[in-house]
């Protein structure tokens, strides 16, 4: 079939929306690394039973100690430290907010602030306690959510694995001290 300026002409394809990921996102490797593709079930509340009558999925995004974990690298109560770590860090500033103050209103309220602010005192109180050696690799880790490969000193597997061992006698210490 030739155009008007006689050029061949496309067939217009019919578009199917059949089990279109519609929330998804892009399917390239560079949007979908670091991420896990998980069915969007909702749970009923009374039979405890999964149900997904339209087939949702959906992408979360896993962090460096949840891959850790789940490669076997980090137990189970290493990751549960690192995530409490990490909870408590949230909005951190550069110092304890609550260091000059004198006296605390403590009315009844749940103040959404005064949640954030027991949350930085919570982790300065969790970063006294991680040791020296290990506050490099749990900053880079748990806090800044990068690889141990892109620690600025690694340059083989043995250096993966020294700052691995630092990273888990760290979260270790900071478990015994913390409970």
């Amino acid at each position: 079939m030739r155009g008007a300026k006689g050029r061949k002409t496309m067939k217009a394809k019919l578009v199917s929306l059949k089990l279109a990921p519609w929330d998804l996102g892009p399917l390239t490797p560079a949007q979908i690394a670091g991420k896990r593709i998980e069915e969007a079930a909702e749970v009923d509340p009374k039979t405890g039973r999964k149900s997904n009558p339209n087939r949702v999925i959906r992408t979360r995004r896993e962090t460096w100690v949840g891959r850790y974990h789940r490669q076997g690298k980090l137990s189970v109560e290493q990751a549960n430290i690192a995530a409490e770590l990490f909870e408590a860090a949230s909005g951190m500033p550069a110092r304890d907010p609550l260091a000059a103050i004198v006296r605390v209103d403590t009315s009844g309220d749940q103040d959404p602030q005064v949640a954030q602010v027991d949350r930085r005192r919570k982790f300065f109180r969790m970063w006294e306690l991680v040791p020296t050696f290990a506050r490099p690799v749990i900053q880079h880790v748990v806090l800044d959510d990068q690889s141990l490969r892109s620690l600025g000193s690694w340059s083989n597997a043995r250096e993966e694995a020294r700052h691995l061992d630092r990273l888990q006698r760290g979260l270790d210490a900071l478990s015994e001290a913390w409970r």
